[in-house]
Formats: structure tokens, C-alpha cells, sequence
């Protein structure tokens, strides 16, 4: 689990200088064998921050399922959005709360407010002790000891990433800080021009060969 928190942060500080990374507890109630409800609430986030937030074009997420016996079952979850157009959490808190609150029929309890210490940081892709300060922050995320493996069903993981392929520069490589963003969009127009595969006159049907281009074969 580490390893995919790290990959899903360093993608998304790969496509904007900043983000905002908020983490959230989403409470529903106990003895649901799947994890359903979370792809439902993550759709529904999605959506909110992509439509109200014109220019954050993808939501980072790392979610884990969790079993107490004083908090029963809940998920931990953190959120990674661009941080240069969404600069505050409480308009991502206050909308999942709601989204707890209208759909509490689907299985939601609470999204519980953290109170005067709210769990959010920005991250800066410049800033030296940024990521590696929020990385042991959302580590906490993987630890094992309250892992619901009681009512979860063997087709239901106890924790989900999200799946967003990092920006690469003009070498290949990983886009981190210091790297020319010009550079980088060139080299990816240069690698879609290599894998697209070309068109030769025997690859066309027949009937939209030239007359010509029908004779080839016989005197290949």
C-alpha cells in the first residue's frame, strides 16, 4: 500500500506544481461485505471537483476500510486535488459531508469535521521536505492493526488507489521540479507520432486503392 500512495502522489505532483492533499473519514454502517459505497462516493467527488473546479482534470485518491469497535466501519480516505485552482479544503469537506447527508439511504452515517486541527495539506513540487512530510502523513493509511476482516468479503479489499499515469519528460522519465514543461509536451507529441502505425497501400481495402496501388501485390 506505501508503494501505491507513493506512486498516486508523485503522479499528481508530476501534472500540477501543487497539491492539495485532504484527508477525510467517511463513517457508514457496519456488516457491508463490499466496498461499493466508496466508488460511490469517490464518483460523486469526482464529479463535484472536476465540474466546479473547471481546471483540476483528475482526483488522486488512496482510501482504507477500517473495523473499531468504538468507530465501527469506516473508511480513511485522502484526497489529492490540483492545488494551483483548488486552494482550500473546506469546500471539499463541506461536500462530502453533504454527500453523507443526501445519500444516507446507500449505507452513509457521517463524514465527521476533525474540529479546529482539519486534516489538509498543500504540497509544493518546489519545496524541499513537502512531499516527503506529506507522504509520512498519508502513510498512516497502511497500517494493519483494525483491518476489517470480519464482514469483508473476499472480492472486497480493505484498501483502493486510484490509478493516474504520471506526466513524463522529454527523456522518459518522471516529470519532478526543475523540468521544462515545454520540453515535456514536445517529447509527448514525438512519442504518439512513433506508435502511430503507418498506412501502406496493401493496408487499404480494395476498393479504396487506386489502380495502381491493386497491381502492387502481383509484383511483389
Amino acid at each position: 500500500m506505501l508503494k501505491s500512495i507513493d506512486e498516486q502522489m508523485t503522479a499528481m505532483l508530476s501534472h500540477h506544481d501543487k497539491v492539495l492533499m485532504v484527508r477525510l473519514d467517511v463513517h457508514v454502517h457496519d456488516r457491508l461485505a463490499d466496498n461499493d459505497i466508496m466508488t460511490d462516493f469517490i464518483d460523486r467527488m469526482r464529479r463535484w471537483a472536476c465540474g466546479k473546479y473547471k481546471k483540476n482534470k483528475r482526483l488522486g485518491f488512496v482510501w482504507a476500510r477500517e473495523l473499531s469497535s468504538d468507530k465501527g466501519l469506516h473508511y480513511h480516505l485522502v484526497l489529492l486535488l490540483n492545488g494551483d485552482v483548488v486552494k482550500s479544503h473546506y469546500y471539499v469537506l463541506e461536500k462530502a459531508q453533504q454527500i453523507a447527508a443526501h445519500h444516507a439511504h446507500r449505507g452513509y452515517r457521517s463524514v465527521p469535521h476533525f474540529g479546529d486541527n482539519p486534516m489538509h495539506m498543500m504540497i509544493d513540487r518546489d519545496v524541499q521536505g513537502d512531499y516527503e512530510r506529506a507522504f509520512e502523513w498519508a502513510s498512516y493509511l497502511a497500517k494493519t492493526r483494525t483491518k476489517d476482516n470480519k464482514h469483508r468479503s473476499d472480492r472486497a479489499n480493505n484498501y483502493q488507489t486510484s490509478r493516474i499515469k504520471p506526466r513524463l519528460n522529454e527523456h522518459g522519465d518522471i516529470f519532478t521540479s526543475g523540468d521544462d514543461y515545454k520540453k515535456a509536451i514536445a517529447a509527448k507529441a514525438n512519442r504518439a507520432k512513433q506508435v502511430t502505425p503507418k498506412t501502406t497501400a496493401t493496408d487499404k481495402p480494395v476498393h479504396m486503392m487506386t489502380d495502381d496501388e491493386r497491381q502492387l501485390p502481383l509484383f511483389a
